[in-house]
């Protein structure tokens, strides 16, 4: 059965999986032939993704594709049949020096039972047999092969333990690459009818698992933009690949999919929302008898017991998973999702690790300002409010800051579509003098005509001084106490300038166009009131200041 050299051509990946589309061609005489893709992943594959297509004289047919299994000894992949020869190779040499080791000990066992002979010697001395020259000719010689012997065996201790470490690593690497997975592979089988001899073109299309790709980004910004109060940051939208499907990616076109097939397929089932009398629950023992039926009903008549809580909507259907995917610089819309393709050919090894490829570099408008929140630290930080005037959207991931080349932090970006805005924060400006101190702060204890009333009066001011060298748009962030307690009492006796943005939860805003060498100044003063036996938590830290 003749097999195609049908190699990886093109791989889309998703979030959660990737397609492949292999392609190769045969030449063949006229009829029906079955040929062979030999190698496929066989525990990442989903076999019903399965599809053939394919081109050659007009009038061919595919009749059939059907996956079976092939049973190896090892992969036959060319990277792990390499670690294998590799492996074998290294352990080899390791059986050599450990023969070495034992040759040596050997000898070393021998010159110790030499010297355990030495009475010997005094014995052929005192015979007259031997001379003394032959006896310190003896000792010399076993000196030095003892202390040869020393050396070489410390040399192939040394050589040992390197070879082992290299063979631990091999393994790893050979572990990473395969996995748990056991050698053996799939074959797609595709029966074909040609009416005429000639070149016919498979494409062998099919879904795996174990591939996936997240969003990360670089955002730059130099110190000539972030002087002015609006510019351009640079943003690189990079896509990080990562693979374990069992199948190496060399040369191959990637592109990188927002879809997610597997919602986009199934329609979540809503279900009625049922209200009922409560029903108190069955005392223990009584419950006893019926436990065994009530074990045999399904989930979802259990769902609709009495044991959910009157007014609960019944539990919805669990999500199925959800595939996406990112790539390169050519960007393809189509309402429902987004491709990007990758421009160039890329190697992706199925090592478990990310890849990095990058999808697109462009300039984004910007407005810069100044936030600082004094109560917690006396700094001003740098924010960008970019907007995206692409048109595809930035996915939520991971954002790295660099400030004239220097990196400054990471930072997350959030789900933005075109048009939409987001914030990242660029680093600190020492340019900006924060300050916040206490103005006052007294304590009332109350008087007959008052009550038993303590009464606390506060007050701060914070001041925002700008010494750089162009004008800087300041937002300065602080708070006032908010009561959760009927009888504490909160009253704001000072506010200047009135704050641009007062929450209910009395967070408070001020903007302002700070000019070179001008100073803000933000002065308030509020009076907490509570019973004396009552203690208050929460302003200590105030007190502290």
């Amino acid at each position: 059965m003749p097999a195609i050299n049908a190699s990886i051509q093109e791989v889309t990946v998703y979030n959660d999986r990737a397609l492949i589309t292999r392609r190769g061609t045969i030449h063949l005489p006229a009829g029906e032939h079955e040929v062979e893709v030999q190698n496929l992943p066989q525990h990442t594959i989903q076999r019903e993704s399965l599809r053939a297509a394919g081109t050659g004289p007009e009038g061919t047919r595919i009749l059939n594709v059907e996956l079976q299994t092939q049973f190896y000894s090892r992969a036959p992949e060319e990277d792990l049949t390499r670690l294998d020869q590799e492996i074998e190779e290294l352990e080899q040499q390791q059986r050599l020096l450990e023969a070495q080791q034992g040759a040596l000990q050997d000898r070393q066992q021998w010159l110790r039972a030499l010297g355990e002979e030495s009475k010997e010697f005094a014995h052929g001395l005192s015979r007259g047999t031997m001379r003394p020259q032959d006896c310190t000719d003896f000792f010399r010689f076993a000196a030095q092969q003892a202390l040869d012997d020393a050396r070489a065996s410390l040399d192939l201790h040394l050589q040992l333990q390197k070879l082992l470490q290299d063979i631990d690593a091999r393994k790893r690497e050979r572990q990473q690459k395969q996995g748990n997975q056991s050698p053996d592979r799939l074959t797609a089988r595709v029966t074909i009818e040609l009416p005429t001899e000639g070149d016919f073109t498979l494409e062998l299309s099919y879904l795996v698992t174990g591939a996936s790709w997240e969003p990360r980004y670089d955002v730059r910004v130099a110190t000539s933009a972030e002087q002015e109060t609006t510019g351009d940051v640079e943003l690189t939208y990079n896509g990080m690949v990562t693979q374990q499907t069992g199948e190496t990616w060399n040369e191959v076109r990637i592109s990188l999919s927002t879809a997610r097939p597997s919602l986009a397929a199934v329609l979540p089932e809503l279900r009625p929302w049922y209200l009922k009398e409560h029903t108190p629950p069955v005392p223990f023992a009584r419950a006893a008898q019926p436990a065994m039926r009530y074990s045999m009903l399904s989930a979802s008549k259990i769902a609709e017991s009495s044991d959910m809580p009157a007014g609960a909507p019944p539990l919805p259907p669990e999500p199925a998973a959800a595939p996406a995917s990112i790539s390169t610089a050519e960007i393809e819309s189509s309402g429902a999702a987004t491709v990007f393709h990758i421009g160039h050919s890329v190697d992706i090894p199925s090592d478990g690790s990310p890849h990095k490829t990058t999808i697109v570099i462009d300039k984004y408008p910007c407005e810069f300002d100044y936030v600082c929140a004094p109560a917690l630290e006396k700094v001003a930080h740098l924010r960008g409010t970019i907007t995206n005037t692409s048109a595809s959207p930035l996915l939520a991931g991971q954002a790295s800051i660099f400030l004239d080349g220097n990196y400054v932090g990471t930072t997350e970006i959030k789900l933005t579509a075109p048009g939409e805005q987001f914030r990242v924060f660029l680093g600190l400006d020492e340019r900006l003098k924060v300050e916040r101190k206490l103005t006052e702060a007294n304590v009332e204890k109350g008087n007959l005509l008052q009550g038993d009333i303590r009464r606390l009066t506060y007050g701060y001011q914070i001041t925002v001084q700008n010494y750089a060298s162009t004008t800087r748009n300041i937002v300065v962030c602080d708070r006032l106490p908010v009561p959760q307690h009927e009888r504490i009492k909160v009253r704001v006796t000072q506010l200047q300038p009135p704050p641009v943005e007062r929450t209910k939860l009395e967070l408070l805003t001020w903007k302002k166009a700070l000019a070179t060498d001008e100073k803000y100044t933000i002065d308030y003063r509020f009076v907490v009131e509570h019973p004396r036996d009552l203690r208050v938590v929460g302003l200590v830290p105030v007190e502290q200041e």
